[in-house]
Order: C-alpha cells, then sequence, then structure tokens
C-alpha cells in the first residue's frame, strides 16, 4: 500500500508544473500582444472601410487619442507609486509586468470591444 501510494504521488507530480515569474511575464505579454494585434487590425479596417470620410477618420484618430491618453491615466490610478520602467521593480517587485501586460490587455480588449460594436453598425 504504501508503495502504491508512493508511486501514485509520484506520477501525479509529474503532471504538475509550476511557473516562474519570468514564464508569467511571457505569457502576459503574449496574450497582451495578441490582443493588442486583434485592436491594431480593426482600426486599420475601420480606417479602410471609412476612408472616403474625412470626418470620421479625423474624429477616429482623435478617439484613438483620447483612448490612449485614457489607459494611461488609468495605469496611474492603478499603479500609483511608478516612476519609471528601471525602478519599477524597486517598488513592485517582480510581479510589476506580469501585472502592466494584464492590466493593458484588459483595456486593450475592451477598445475591440467598442471597435467590433463600430465595425457592426458599419
Amino acid at each position: 500500500m504504501k508503495f502504491i501510494t508512493t508511486f501514485l504521488v509520484f506520477n501525479y507530480s509529474l503532471l504538475i508544473f509550476s511557473q516562474g515569474q519570468v514564464e508569467m511575464n511571457d505569457i502576459a505579454y503574449d496574450s497582451f500582444y495578441q490582443s493588442n494585434k486583434i485592436k491594431d487590425s480593426l482600426v486599420v479596417e475601420l480606417l479602410k472601410m471609412n476612408k472616403d470620410d474625412s470626418i470620421f477618420t479625423k474624429n477616429f484618430e482623435a478617439s484613438e487619442k483620447l483612448w490612449n491618453a485614457f489607459v494611461d491615466e488609468q495605469f496611474k490610478i492603478k499603479f500609483p507609486e511608478y516612476e519609471t520602467w528601471e525602478t519599477r521593480r524597486e517598488i513592485y517587485g517582480s510581479q510589476f509586468d506580469m501585472n502592466y501586460y494584464q492590466f493593458l490587455k484588459l483595456y486593450c480588449d475592451l477598445r475591440i470591444s467598442t471597435l467590433l460594436d463600430m465595425l457592426e453598425k458599419n
């Protein structure tokens, strides 16, 4: 019985793997990168669909600038002690990169949903 229990625990532990902080940071970055690619492709598609409408193009570009400013200000609220990219780990530790990319992905996904709504209406 002792052998079977040891054998089962050993085999189960082979199926489980741990993730280091660097790997979690990379996963968060990859996830954000994929969302950002989708967002960028939607922006290009919307601009292409409305290339003859100069008012839409002007307002849409202003909207993109305002969205980026909004995300920057939200970042300052979420991470008030953040000073520079070089000193980020002194304040927030090694998980900052992961939190940063998850934050960006969240707002990128919100923007994707608004862009998809705009595409559906066109």
